[in-house]
């Protein structure tokens, strides 16, 4: 008897340790998720751009790709490749391993791109399979110019004045032209990755945005909706 009420006493005392810390295990909790969800949420961003432009434009621009008229209205059926839906993934995948690690704003940057080029989207229903690839062709040349530029900052930091003095004459003279040339080479590529290729990406887009004259009377429409709306009222 004495055993049972000496385990049911610390029993009760572990039960109220316990929630008395719970506040502070879920507080605990919430600021991790918080910390981690600000951490990756240029990728979590780039990801859900990317599901949207998979789900919505890239499956509809495949189905019309894929569509073949049959004899007597019937329509025939052909194995879909998904090209459309795989390119978007691939694209994906090589910004989410060019971004992983970096700092700001490199990350949000791509994650802008994104976001824009979804908008875009949503909102120009002309020429959709040019835009596609130009929004596609975009963000994968900045991962590789994300990629490129890390690669060369990781090579230059391992060479040492010793190796560059062989082809310089000192190690002196190497000492100073490493530290002129590495700080002369990552201004360019901040600015390229910062500025230069942002920027003609965005203007690359809003280019297609105002490339067409808009529709007076229906100015969501496609190219097709148009074509249809003539057609039927010749």
């Amino acid at each position: 008897m004495g055993a049972y009420v000496l385990f049911m006493n610390d029993f009760f005392i572990g039960l109220g340790e316990f929630l008395a810390a719970l506040p502070t295990y879920l507080l605990n909790g919430f600021l991790f998720s918080l910390y981690w969800l600000g951490d990756h949420a240029p990728a979590l961003v780039s990801m859900g751009s990317a599901a949207i432009i998979t789900l919505l434009v890239d499956q509809n621009l495949q189905s019309r790709a894929m569509y073949r008229p049959g004899r007597e209205g019937r329509i025939t059926t052909i194995p879909n490749p998904h090209t459309a839906q795989g390119m978007t993934i691939s694209v994906l995948v090589l910004w989410v391993l060019s971004q992983s690690g970096m700092a700001a704003p490199v990350p949000w940057i791509g994650a802008v791109m994104w976001l824009f080029g979804v908008l875009v989207l949503l909102v120009v229903h002309t020429q959709e399979a040019l835009l596609l690839w130009n929004i596609k062709s975009g963000i994968a040349i900045y991962a590789l110019a994300v990629i490129a530029s890390r690669l060369y900052l990781v090579y230059t930091a391992q060479l040492s004045a010793e190796q560059w003095a062989a082809l310089i004459g000192s190690t002196e003279s190497a000492a100073a032209v490493i530290a002129t040339t590495r700080g002369n080479v990552t201004t360019i590529i901040l600015w390229a990755l910062w500025l230069v290729v942002p920027l003609g990406y965005f203007a690359m887009l809003v280019q297609q945005i105002f490339l067409n004259p808009m529709s007076l009377v229906n100015p969501m429409a496609s190219v097709q909706d148009l074509l249809r709306q003539y057609r039927v009222r010749r």
